[in-house]
């Protein structure tokens, strides 16, 4: 056993609650439930994770934000939404989210975010997990007690960060999330 003590690596985690807001939420609704009319093109992914709610992870020092999410390839929106409200699992998949992060900050949402630092190997296996994720997530994705294996936060916890909950509204309240910005685990420098 080795006693050099390896570098300390940091993984930043992001989240925001769903946009409730009066303006936000009566417009995503509307326009669901026109595209399940057929009276025009429903919301867009983006305007389905911000009403939702988000989380998402950096390893590069916070120039790209990846999250998991349902593939909404070939699917209505409202289809999704319904279907993932009613329990259904979707196949996941993982996007550079950046750009969906960005938007909720600009649409005054709370971005909060918080660091997980780890010793260098074991920095090194999450990036190997979260690549392998990239190129084709082994994980289904539902809302919390559906039939998928993970959400957004919850597939942060199966990638191994500690993390304390799977419900947005519990992540985002909870009080450790806003009070302690950094958290290391293991031994590192």
């Amino acid at each position: 056993m080795s006693n050099v003590i390896p570098p300390c690596r940091k993984i930043s985690v992001f989240a925001f609650r769903g946009d409730r807001s009066l303006a936000f939420a009566s417009n995503f609704l509307k326009v669901l439930d026109d595209e399940k009319k057929g009276y025009g093109p429903g919301p867009s992914a983006q305007d389905c994770l911000l009403f939702a709610g988000h989380a998402g992870v950096s390893t590069d020092g916070n120039k790209t934000i990846y999250g998991f999410q349902p593939d909404s390839a070939g699917i209505a929106a409202w289809e999704l939404m319904d279907r993932l409200k009613n329990g259904d699992a979707l196949p996941g998949v993982v996007g550079n989210d950046t750009g969906t992060f960005a938007t909720a900050q600009s649409h005054g949402l709370t971005v909060l975010s918080f660091d997980i630092v780890l010793p260098d190997p074991q920095f090194q296996n999450f990036e190997v997990q979260l690549d392998s994720e990239r190129k084709n997530s082994q994980y289904s994705y539902g809302f919390p007690n559906g039939e998928g294996d993970c959400n957004c936060i919850t597939w942060l916890e199966r990638l191994a960060l500690p993390l304390f909950t799977g419900r947005m509204d519990e992540f985002v309240s909870t009080s450790g999330v806003v009070s302690q910005l950094s958290r290391r685990f293991g031994k590192c420098l």
